[in-house]
């Protein structure tokens, strides 16, 4: 790919793409950093990535995986706990500060002990409020999938943390 096809690729697809970035990731900097990132590699890449015959599905495609892993990135690293604060009430008593914390780790662990794409799923949806269709619409997968997935890791969630 020499330089002008470049520019005519990015003028192209770089709005849509920094459009269909926003819907994953709700934040405007971080889609035009996304894309931005996307159209560096592939200038990087030139010599070897074809795009002429489909180039608009190929790079929505990298888009979305590039959304997918910088939200999965986000979200696996669980160790923020106030990402929990809306499941924890304000303990009054030291040792009700005491429980907490300890169930706040215990639900950490379980949590990152979970198989990645459960892991993904439950995160997605307990903690980005993401409804089922939603997941699965963003993710590529069936409604059902992200049901037997949450299933499971509610079952875990319970087998561990009666």
């Amino acid at each position: 790919m020499d330089l002008k096809g470049f520019e005519l690729l990015y003028k192209t697809y770089q709005p849509q793409l920094v459009n269909f970035a926003f819907y994953y990731l709700k934040q405007e900097q971080e889609a035009i950093d996304t894309v931005q990132e996307l159209f560096v590699n592939l200038w990087e890449k030139r010599e070897t990535i074809n795009l002429s015959s489909h180039p608009k599905s190929y790079l929505r495609t990298a888009v979305k995986n590039r959304c997918i892993n910088k939200l999965t990135r986000k979200k696996i690293a669980f160790t923020d706990s106030h990402l929990l604060q809306d499941v924890f009430v304000d303990p009054q008593t030291p040792i009700m500060l005491l429980e907490s914390k300890q169930t706040e780790t215990t639900l950490i662990q379980l949590i990152n002990a979970m198989p990645e794409r459960c892991r993904e799923i439950f995160i997605l949806s307990r903690f980005e409020q993401m409804s089922y269709k939603e997941i699965a619409a963003f993710l590529g997968i069936t409604s059902k999938t992200v049901e037997n997935q949450i299933a499971n890791a509610l079952k875990l969630l319970r087998k561990h943390h009666p």
